[in-house]
Order: structure tokens, then C-alpha cells, then sequence
């Protein structure tokens, strides 16, 4: 019983593990993409840390509103 309580628990971390991984991957493709967005405005006088600031702000933002739920 402790061996397959033991495989749960470490089936559950794995899980875990590559959901984060998964969330880490597509906040960085989303933030590449808005930081190109970005960096395309020949304007942008910022510095290049608060580019990139920015640039996950916006890509935290969009995945929050992917993320709710569709109501009908």
C-alpha cells in the first residue's frame, strides 16, 4: 500500500513539474511575441529591462484572459 501511495505521490510531483514547465514555455512564447510587437515601434525609447518588463506584463495579462472560462 505505501509503495503505490508512493508512486501517486511521485506521479502527482511529475505532473506538477511539467505543468509548470508547460506554463513557463508559454508565457515566454507570448512574451517573445509581444516584445517583438514592441520592438518594432522604431519609437520606443525605453530602456531595454523595462521593454522587457512590459513585454510579460502583457503576455501575464493576455494568459489570464485566455485562461477564464467562455460563458455563453
Amino acid at each position: 500500500m505505501n509503495d503505490e501511495l508512493e508512486r501517486g505521490r511521485i506521479l502527482q510531483a511529475q505532473h506538477l513539474a511539467a505543468a509548470a514547465a508547460a506554463h513557463r514555455d508559454r508565457r515566454e512564447r507570448i512574451a517573445t511575441a509581444c516584445l517583438a510587437g514592441i520592438l518594432s515601434d522604431h519609437t520606443a525609447s525605453d530602456k531595454a529591462e523595462h521593454i522587457a518588463w512590459v513585454a510579460v506584463q502583457y503576455a501575464d495579462a493576455l494568459i489570464a484572459e485566455l485562461d477564464k472560462e467562455v460563458q455563453p
